[in-house]
């Protein structure tokens, strides 16, 4: 008898080992979960675990790419339900969205500050690349969404508002953990590197938002 799985057992057996990766990485560090761990918990082979992802970095570059496609489909659907923007409008949203993004996503945060130091480094190209190509469209369907609320902005900008609001809030995370080692304290006082991540990501991207709306947006009048 064969012991080939259907496409819908495999799918099935994929979002298992991804839900369990994600429930330790709740709780722990990166560097502290294994992928001898992740097989225990998920009921799955060693063997078979590296049949769905070659490395630990593979698995979590995932977990990264289809918990912000999931965010922005999400963000989308609730976006396309709602009126028109006025720019200030869209920028009083965007950053109330930063703040939920913040608090009420922190694990993908979290993943998403590991990506160019880590992941990268270890992670399956193709399985990425298609990973980042449906990270795309579903960015893309975004900004059009975006675009279509807001009279004079294009579709391309609109899009990489997202890219921008994610980079800002890595770059913070990263420059946060300056007074720690190896989640440590080291016992030094540096109160200059101690930042309040919202609060920051939100100033900072306020400052961003009123920048390239008002070019966007002047741009788009003196050409119409």
């Amino acid at each position: 008898m064969s012991n080939t799985l259907s496409p819908t057992a495999k799918q099935a057996k994929a979002q298992r080992i991804a839900q369990v990766a994600w429930q330790l990485f709740e709780r722990e560090a990166f560097t502290d979960i294994s992928m001898a761990q992740i097989a225990r918990q998920a009921s799955v082979a060693k063997g078979t675990l590296f049949n769905y992802y070659p490395t630990k970095e593979s698995l979590f570059m995932t977990l990264l790419l289809t918990g912000y496609q999931r965010y922005f489909t999400t963000l989308n659907a609730d976006l396309a339900k709602g009126p028109a923007l006025t720019p200030p409008e869209l920028k009083a949203r965007l950053l109330a969205e930063t703040r939920t993004l913040i608090t009420d996503h922190a694990t993908l945060v979290r993943l998403n500050a590991l990506r160019g130091p880590v992941l990268e480094g270890h992670a399956d190209r193709e399985q990425t690349r298609q990973g980042r190509q449906d990270l795309y469209a579903a960015n893309l369907a975004l900004g059009q969404t975006v675009a279509a609320k807001v009279s004079g902005l294009s579709v391309a900008t609109a899009s990489h508002l997202f890219v921008s609001q994610s980079a800002i809030i890595s770059g913070l995370m990263n420059l946060a953990g300056l007074e720690r080692f190896n989640h440590t304290s080291l016992a030094t006082d540096f109160p200059i590197f101690q930042i309040d991540l919202e609060t920051e990501a939100c100033q900072t991207f306020g400052y961003y938002l009123d920048g390239i709306l008002e070019e966007e947006l002047h741009a788009n009048s003196k050409r119409s």
